[in-house]
């Protein structure tokens, strides 16, 4: 060891802050008694491959326990005593405040520490200048939020993810989900060299610490980690293996036999002992089985943290969630004998822009594998330059497009970047349920390296990104334009924000009611009428509505966010034909109501010029009409054969104020009421009709009638 550094680690600890900061980290570890390396490594802030790597050097020596009854079997399930949980506290300080390196640091540095710190031996960690109890209580919970969350995200998040949905679709691929009823899968920690096949539910603990996955009667799914399973009611429940005995002896040997099925009895028969399910299934799960020292850190006491992964797909940013998910995929590849790995690399590529039609998007690399040479955010494969590409291919045409060998002939779109490679596969991601969302791309050194399991593996895995990137999608779409809850908080579509709305319809007409019954009650007084901002003397409406057959047209051909266009372009239409239509348009106000309803509000129209200018508007709101599908060039989509249908009422003062005849003890809302239905009943009429037809107040019979045109002014 250099003596310049024993010097510097010296100098360092005699600091009195450095000291407390020790003896804190200390105690924290000592309340733990000895723990995992996960815990281990969650207590300090350090990751696991830092513990094993400094074990290799001997700077910390943690125990290895045995497994079970007997002393055969090491369960890798590192422990770590009082004096290694003090080291690890000591290599936190010369690495956080010191800025030493763990080279620097000599594999005795408790025994300089406890030099310098003048602890006495026989003392069982308690320090002569020691804090009282609770404030040791009080610190040992304090973590560095910076500290807290990078564990959260990086080293947990990716691991929680994974687990909880394979577990999810593990359980759905072998057992026939009935909404109502519990189904899980217990995954043992440890084998004690007793077989599981004889436990039931009754002495389900024996099994002892388990990971589970459980199916709830919403079909919400849990995730958690226990150290010993039990049932409330265990004769309610049927406990079998994962994979059979009969099929063990056929199927390769795997760690995920211990796996265990749990369902409610009466439902036994709805498990699928298929095969290949059970083999797909149990190399999704070997994964979380190779990784179980961690499940306390990942699944533990203690986390309780809420994560909610997102993504702002800034170039070059690395995803946690994203980057676990395919370095997980090469994992999944498994080994070759040599002990390396059957797939070379594995990418994730999205869309650089989703307004462009699927044929003219080129793809990024937003996600890659450990030792790929892709540049996230960098390396694109575009259309008008790869056509040829795979994963353009695959991303297109919607299906995995696979080349078993590649000659020396061959090569692919980044040959200079991935190298040599026989074989590769592009999967596309979200196909089954729409448009493609992306492509996962994974390369091998190998020919025929992805036969039909390992397809079904990818497939799966590719549903567990589809998932995460929808979620990701609609985290972003929830916070757009946020604030606008503040200033309008009854306007929810933004699409129609130009235009009044149903409630600004009916608060309008509540106020003009309201003066008019303001008129009734000073005529009842003997007062002279009361002052309003424009004397009432009658109101009209019209209503306008694309007919149905129009609207089932459209959607069946172009789907639903046409349609929501076509109603856009025509109250946009209507508004620009009002200036044209209506000489004193200044007292006509347009409202969306919904869909492609739009109320007219029409003040000091007589009822032949309301029925006049309706059919006016009807033969003007005919023909084809121009949708506007995006802001890109080409973005407009012209229809042909518009067709609406009008409805009208009308209503002079003196039936306004008769609607307020104190015999009926009407209220303003209960006349506002009449109005409003009154008008879509006119319009229903028109619906009924299925026609290019208006639909109006004939005040000789008293109905609704059809309207022909007869001329007139505005």
């Amino acid at each position: 060891m250099d003596e310049r550094s024993l010097l510097r680690i010296a100098k360092h600890l005699k600091d009195e802050a450095a000291q407390q900061r020790v003896k804190r980290n200390i105690q924290r570890g000592r309340n733990e008694v000895t723990v995992t390396i996960g815990r281990a490594a969650r207590l300090f802030g350090f990751s696991e491959s830092q513990l094993r790597d400094w074990e290799k050097m001997g700077l910390i020596k943690p125990l290895r326990p045995k497994d079970g009854a007997t002393t055969k079997h090491t369960t890798g399930q590192r422990q770590y005593s009082f004096s290694e949980l003090d080291k690890l506290a000591i290599i936190r300080e010369l690495l956080d405040e010191a800025r030493m390196t763990p080279g620097s640091i000599p594999p005795n540095i408790d025994e300089l520490w406890n030099t310098i710190a003048l602890l006495p031996s026989g003392t069982n960690g308690q320090f002569m200048d020691e804090q009282p109890e609770q404030d040791d209580r009080t610190r040992q919970h304090e973590e560095f939020i910076n500290r807290r969350i990078t564990i959260a995200y990086r080293d947990t998040l990716g691991w929680r993810y994974y687990a909880s949905r394979v577990l999810w679709l593990s359980l759905l691929l072998i057992y026939e989900d009935v909404p109502g009823f519990y189904a899980g899968l217990i995954l043992p920690a440890y084998d004690s060299g007793e077989s599981l096949a004889g436990i039931n539910t009754m002495h389900i603990q024996d099994v002892g610490e388990a990971l589970v996955g459980w199916l709830g009667q919403t079909r919400s799914f849990f995730t958690f980690l226990t150290s010993s399973p039990t049932f409330e009611y265990p004769s309610d429940y049927s406990m079998q293996p994962l994979c059979p005995p009969e099929l063990q002896k056929r199927l390769p040997a795997s760690i995920a036999n211990r796996t265990q099925l749990v369902i409610q009895r009466e439902e036994v028969q709805r498990i699928h002992h298929n095969e290949k399910a059970i083999r797909i299934v149990q190399r999704l799960l070997e994964p979380l089985y190779e990784d179980r020292e961690n499940w306390h850190l990942y699944m533990g006491e203690g986390m309780r943290d809420i994560v909610s992964p997102d993504m702002d797909f800034t170039p070059k940013l690395v995803d946690a969630v994203l980057t676990w998910l395919v370095n997980i995929v090469i994992h999944l590849g498994g080994k070759k004998p040599d002990g390396q790995d059957r797939w070379k690399d594995c990418c994730l590529l999205l869309p650089n822009d989703t307004r462009l039609p699927l044929q003219q998007r080129s793809l990024v690399v937003r996600a890659k594998s450990q030792h790929a040479r892709h540049t996230i955010g960098v390396t694109t494969v575009m259309p008008e330059r790869y056509s040829a590409s795979l994963c353009l291919r695959a991303y297109q045409s919607r299906n995995s497009i696979y080349r078993r060998e590649l000659s020396r002939e061959d090569t692919s779109t980044y040959s200079e970047i991935e190298g040599t490679i026989r074989s590769n596969i592009a999967v596309p991601i979200g196909a089954e349920t729409g448009q493609p969302l992306g492509v996962l791309y994974i390369t091998s050194n190998d020919t025929e390296a992805f036969p039909a399991e390992d397809q079904s593996i990818l497939r799966i895995i590719a549903k567990i990104v589809e998932e995460l990137l929808h979620t990701y999608k609609l985290r972003h779409q929830i916070t757009e334009k946020l604030t606008d809850i503040l200033e309008d908080p009854g306007s929810s579509d933004p699409f129609f924000k130009t235009f009044l709305s149903e409630n600004d319809f009916l608060d309008d007409l509540e106020k003009l009611l309201a003066d008019v019954q303001m008129d009734v009650e000073c005529d009842k007084k003997g007062e002279s009428a009361c002052n309003h901002e424009e004397q009432i003397k009658e109101i009209s409406f019209i209503a306008i509505d694309v007919d149905s057959s129009v609207q089932e047209t459209v959607a069946n051909s172009f789907g639903d966010q046409t349609v929501h266009n076509l109603n856009k372009a025509l109250g946009v239409r209507i508004r620009d034909l009002l200036p044209a239509l209506f000489s004193n348009h200044l007292n006509c106000k347009l409202y969306h109501i919904y869909g492609g309803v739009y109320y007219l509000l029409l003040r000091g129209f007589s009822l032949a010029k309301t029925k006049n200018n309706a059919e006016r508007l009807r033969k003007a709101l005919e023909g084809s009409i121009a949708v506007k599908q995006s802001e890109l060039p080409g973005g407009t989509l012209m229809l042909p054969g518009m067709s609406v249908h009008l409805g009208v009422t009308w209503y002079s003062y003196e039936k306004l104020v008769d609607f307020f005849d104190p015999s009926y003890m009407r209220s303003v809302v209960d006349v506002r009421s009449t109005l409003y239905h009154s008008l879509d009943f006119a319009l229903k009429m028109g619906t009924d009709t299925k026609g290019n037809i208006v639909y109006a107040w004939d005040s000789v019979t008293s109905t609704y009638v059809p309207h022909q045109s007869g001329g007139g002014t505005t």
